[in-house]
């Protein structure tokens, strides 16, 4: 289906009482459980859009706000976009097509809201060219705000938040092959990250929608649907059809289709030793979310220490894995982006 087929985005000039949603979205979950290609396919509806580039600066906006005060002046605001741009990585994924990202029409997007929320929706207006009463709304998927689910509500108390669940078993095959990650450090973030933002969503239901990746693979129409239910928006059957590859690792690299039994890997991908491991140290969140333990019979846990050593063990990886491919410096940079955005 092309846009033509689509209707336009509504001019919205519309009073208090009949008011069109124009966001924030924010799609959220654990690195490598299917946000890319949530974004993939929302990204075919002509109300929505969403920053091709991940965020992940809330948390920074936030604490730069309290420590500095509202960057009101311009001079203020030349600072605040400097301090950001060094602790940030979003300009290092930042499409080349946009052109020269001007920290002066950003402030101008923000619309004299020098807020964190004012900020934040200028700089995606702005990078997503997107006015406001067009009723188009503006989405930004960014995994790692799934450990943020209270600040995105405090800032933007209209916001509405999409969580993607996807089985430990195999969300810890996928960071094994992708980066090289430890399975046991990965299962137990896994355990602690989603079941807190399990536990938020199911409290908010009117803000929260939270949807499984392997259902979203098997039958993409039907969640795609509840997405625009949830979101205010007419379904089309576009939707569903994913119109180009958006993932670069993984066993759905370079397809530019929904691999429908990317799923279940861990079966032939794990060993029984491997299986029981994940499954012990995410067990209680396996049980809240519907996932069937096929070893474990209960909850283990991680030591801070042994957190700490395998955490250890994942940096020096990456930093040894891209050496290998970029040198140091750049590995060192490579290392440093990455930690925004698997951990």
């Amino acid at each position: 289906m092309t846009l033509e087929q689509y209707p336009e985005p509504v001019d919205v000039h519309a009073s208090s009482e009949a008011a069109v949603w124009e966001g924030p979205l924010f799609i959220v979950g654990m690195p490598r459980s299917g946000t890319k290609l949530l974004r993939g396919l929302l990204s075919n509806h002509p109300r929505l859009r969403v920053l091709a580039a991940e965020t992940d600066f809330l948390p920074f906006m936030d604490t730069w706000v309290q420590r500095h005060g509202k960057p009101t002046t311009a001079e203020a605001f030349e600072r605040f976009a400097s301090d950001m741009s060094r602790a940030n990585h979003y300009f290092n994924f930042r499409p080349a097509g946009r052109g020269p990202f001007r920290w002066q029409d950003w402030r101008s997007a923000c619309n004299g809201n020098f807020g964190v929320s004012g900020l934040f929706e200028g700089f995606a207006r702005y990078e997503l060219d997107v006015r406001r009463g067009s009723g188009v709304i503006w989405a930004d998927k960014s995994p790692a705000y799934i450990r943020h689910i209270p600040l995105l509500l405090k800032h933007f108390p209209t916001a509405r938040i999409v969580h993607i669940v996807r089985d430990v078993r195999d969300h810890c095959v996928s960071m094994r092959k992708a980066w090289g990650k430890d399975i046991r450090r990965s299962a137990w973030r896994w355990g602690n990250d989603v079941l807190t933002a399990h536990r938020q969503c199911s409290n908010m239901p009117e803000r929260c929608l939270e949807l499984k990746f392997e259902e979203l693979l098997q039958d993409p129409e039907a969640q795609l649907r509840r997405i625009c239910m949830f979101l205010d928006l007419e379904f089309f059957a576009g939707l569903a059809v994913l119109s180009q590859s958006v993932e670069q690792r993984g066993f759905a690299a370079g397809r530019n289709e929904i691999v429908r039994d990317n799923f279940s890997k861990f079966e032939t991908r794990l060993t029984p030793r491997e299986l029981l491991a994940i499954e012990s140290l995410a067990w209680q969140t396996m049980q809240a979310l519907g996932y069937k333990p096929v070893r474990a019979e209960q909850q283990a846990t991680l030591s801070p220490f042994m957190q700490q050593l395998l955490k250890l063990k994942d940096g020096v990886h990456l930093v040894a894995s891209g050496m290998s491919r970029r040198g140091v410096a750049a590995a060192v940079r490579f290392h440093a982006t990455h930690r925004r955005m698997a951990g």
